[in-house]
């Protein structure tokens, strides 16, 4: 009999190990949950032809991804944990009070713990600037906007302990966006002034009231006219939270969402998925010229209110930026909008456009520093080469980098790396003058030129 069951448990543990990988063949692969991203598929072969020596472990990572009944075994255990010790399963996602959650990303952002850095901020302004001047150049109107983290609005619901930090990334950009002329529009203290919440409790985006109201301040930015905020509508329980999501997948339960009576009215130009997809076109009936609107997952609920109130628009998710679509489709407006704890981003990336000449009559020392510059094609901008460099030397804060090439000079947009000891630069230049190239930055206060 004791062999019996030594029997019957060992079959029993076999069988329950062989459920996950046996349902795949009739359930075929778990789906992601919320926003999370899957492990690629395992292949035998790197980009490069050679062998992938970690197929094994990159099979192991997809299998633990795709599993049967992963989203039934995942909402259990954070039932579990959740209801026993208030403590969340998933590490992106921290359980607030009264049934709240917040992505765990934006609590640094809150406390200060992953404040930008003086360079971060001024380069983030830098790039901000130089797209505005473009923009201004071909007779269009720009403005920028932050989207708030859920915790910036309503801490009230936090964890507790949390200690907000004094200065913030915001406060911090806000200064520097001032200081370089920067056409910025406030959505923080405009959306904290309202009586109502417009954000999710079980999401990490804001309702689709929040986004009517955004509607407005960016219009009001743009120097426009038109208010979606006071269309009427319900609330009704309709809404999948991605972060509630993330933590129950097998659960059905909805959050509440804001729905107008009437949706906005306008078309869309060309097919589309979804509405996180790379670039949306839309056309309406509106008098406003054209809008072209670089956006993030918060640009999900606001771009189909952005579309009504303008004759046709582009949607782009893509970075970098690609400024050239305001010539394009012969755009007047440009808003670049992203979420706060996204703010980064802009001190890492360029934006897609032919870099500005500039008049430089300073003296220049020889700079005793490397530097490297990669050039390559510029497929979305015919005509041109992109250029991606850095200088192995530290420069000032508050120092542009400029590029001599060709006998003329141009301002390149300054760029963090992950290496903040040297400065790094990109830009794209028109391929008949992008030859011998030199670097050119402040450190010291005095002007060096690096050699490329």
């Amino acid at each position: 009999m004791k062999k019996f069951c030594h029997i019957l448990f060992t079959a029993a543990i076999l069988i329950t190990c062989l459920v996950p990988a046996v349902g795949m063949i009739f359930l075929g692969p778990s789906k992601a949950a919320g926003n999370e991203v899957l492990s690629p598929p395992p292949r035998a072969a790197k980009p490069d032809g050679s062998l992938n020596l970690d197929l094994l472990s990159d099979t192991a990572d997809w299998f633990s991804d795709r599993f049967a009944f992963r989203q039934e075994l995942v909402t259990a255990d954070s039932v579990i944990k959740s209801a026993l010790f208030h403590t969340s399963a998933q590490p992106d996602v921290t359980l607030g009070e009264n049934g709240w959650l917040y992505y765990t990303e934006t609590l640094d952002d809150y406390t200060g713990a992953d404040l930008l850095t003086q360079r971060q901020t001024w380069c983030a302004a830098r790039s901000l600037a130089l797209a505005q001047r473009y923009v201004e150049e071909h007779g269009g109107v720009f403005t920028f906007t932050i989207a708030p983290n859920k915790i910036s609005l309503y801490p009230q619901f936090a964890p507790r302990g949390l200690v907000p930090a004094e200065i913030t990334s915001v406060d911090l950009m806000r200064e520097q966006l001032e200081f370089q002329g920067v056409r910025y529009t406030d959505l923080f203290q405009p959306i904290q002034d309202q009586n109502e919440v417009l954000y999710h409790k079980l999401d990490s985006h804001w309702t689709n009231k929040g986004a009517a109201l955004g509607h407005d301040l960016l219009l009001a930015g743009l120097g426009l006219e038109g208010s979606a905020y006071e269309k009427e509508g319900t609330y009704q329980d309709t809404h999948r939270g991605d972060l509630y999501e993330m933590l129950y997948p097998a659960s059905s339960r909805l959050d509440s969402q804001f729905e107008f009576d009437r949706p906005p009215e306008f078309t869309y130009t060309t097919p589309i998925r979804g509405v996180d997809d790379l670039r949306i076109m839309t056309a309406s009936s509106s008098q406003n010229e054209p809008l072209v609107m670089f956006r993030d997952s918060f640009g999900n609920a606001l771009h189909s209110l952005m579309a009504e109130s303008f004759s046709s628009a582009v949607f782009s998710r893509a970075m970098p930026y690609n400024l050239t679509l305001m010539d394009q489709t012969a755009a007047r407006y440009v808003v670049v909008e992203i979420v706060e704890r996204n703010l980064n981003l802009l001190a890492r990336t360029p934006f897609l456009m032919p870099a500005p000449r500039v008049e430089f009559a300073d003296e220049t020392f020889p700079a005793d520093a490397t530097a490297e510059v990669e050039i390559s094609p510029a497929s979305n901008l015919p005509g041109y080469v992109q250029l991606n460099g850095r200088v192995d030397s530290p420069c000032d804060p508050d120092s542009p980098v400029y590029v001599r090439s060709g006998g003329i000079i141009y301002e390149a947009f300054p760029a963090v790396d992950n290496e903040e000891s040297g400065t790094a630069f990109g830009l794209w230049l028109p391929e008949e003058v992008a030859g011998d190239v030199q670097i050119i930055l402040r450190s010291g206060g005095r002007w060096l030129t690096a050699q490329a």
